[in-house]
């Protein structure tokens, strides 16, 4: 379902670069559906969820031609780890091999069945463009619609398992790029202004306080009390502020500490071209570094390419590099094999960029 043997061969959001692409890394839409006459997913006798996959998996190959459907017990454990490292199903449904799952040829709209609702597709894109996979989503769930008759009611719009989603059923989030806010101390701050108006916010690796690689995901609280397009002005509203302050911050660092600021990237450009063994957290250190670098002109480098190797790089996708040994992998050859990987993409990445 996945593949790749470098950089320039694989498939994912990550290579679109989007609206503000230096601040903003890539924006989701996730809407969540249930059937009629169904009881919801947890609560259902084996015979009415194979059911349920087996209408809902018909009606996708009639409305979208371009989707892989598959079984998740017809892919092997190290498949369903790099599907959850790009953030494109959960972590309880990728031990679930009984599930289906679907996804499009570009790898930017996936499709998880019977996992905490009947029906969650998703529609991810690099850059800030909720508008556009909305619409992308919007689409396909009219074209459901027709042939599937979804849980709702006048009064509470579409009827969920999780009561944050009833409503629109809509879940719309930006992943964003902050290292200036970071390291001028006006990240908390920033965080701040994100919860009052109604989002929340954490950290992308990890979701601790300080975000591993300075990415922060942004999203709604709620799905109910708001329209869908409502919800996404408002958080373009708030994205808009947020690469304003991140942009200024840089602006700031440029200007108070453009020595240690190009010291830095440059410094991380070396580790990285040249290093023999790295971690995934080093990693993930270094590329925020670079790709710092390259969203202020210091470096003659791709922030496309650069942010695929956030997830390129995770441990999954280096052991599938290795040929796909699921137990036992030997972390030093992990490491050794991730830095390799990133050296020879970099490399790749300077010719072809002109550098």
């Amino acid at each position: 379902m996945i593949n790749f043997t470098t950089l320039q061969d694989a498939k994912g959001w990550f290579l679109e670069k989007g609206k503000n692409p230096d601040v903003v890394v890539s924006s989701r839409v996730r809407f969540a559906r249930n059937l009629e006459n169904y009881p919801f997913p947890g609560t259902m006798k084996e015979e009415e969820e194979n059911s349920v996959t087996e209408e809902i998996v018909c009606t996708l190959k009639e409305v979208e031609g371009s989707l892989d459907i598959r079984r998740l017990d017809s892919l092997n454990p190290l498949q369903r780890r790099m599907l959850l490292e790009r953030n494109m199903i959960s972590q309880d449904f990728s031990l679930q091999g009984q599930k289906s799952f679907a996804l499009k040829e570009n790898h930017c709209l996936s499709v998880m069945i019977n996992e905490i609702d009947h029906l969650r597709f998703a529609s991810l894109h690099g850059g800030e463009c909720l508008g556009e996979s909305f619409k992308e989503l919007q689409d396909l769930d009219r074209r459901i619609e027709k042939r599937l008759p979804f849980a709702a009611s006048l009064e509470m719009g579409y009827l969920t398992t999780e009561l944050i989603n009833i409503g629109t059923g809509i879940r719309i989030s930006l992943m964003l790029h902050l290292p200036a806010l970071v390291k001028t101390g006006l990240i908390d701050k920033a965080l701040k202004v994100v919860i009052q108006l109604g989002f929340s916010a954490k950290g992308f690796f990890g979701g601790e306080e300080n975000s591993l690689g300075d990415l922060y995901q942004i999203s709604n609280q709620t799905a109910i009390g708001l329209s869908e397009k409502e919800m996404i002005e408002k958080l373009e509203n708030l994205a808009e502020q947020l690469v304003h302050y991140e942009r200024k911050a840089r602006e700031e660092l440029l200007l108070r500490s453009r020595v240690e600021v190009e010291d830095r990237v440059y410094r991380s450009y070396g580790i990285l071209s040249n290093c023999r063994a790295i971690n995934l957290r080093e990693a993930v250190m270094e590329l925020s570094s670079l790709r710092l670098g390259s969203s202020l002109g210091l470096i003659n480098l791709p922030l496309e390419g650069i942010t695929a190797l956030f997830f390129l790089t995770q441990k999954a996708h280096i052991q599938y590099l290795m040929g796909g040994g699921e137990e036992g992998a030997d972390e030093k050859m992990i490491d050794y094999t991730r830095a390799k990987f990133i050296r020879d993409s970099l490399l790749m990445e300077s010719k072809d960029f002109g550098g």
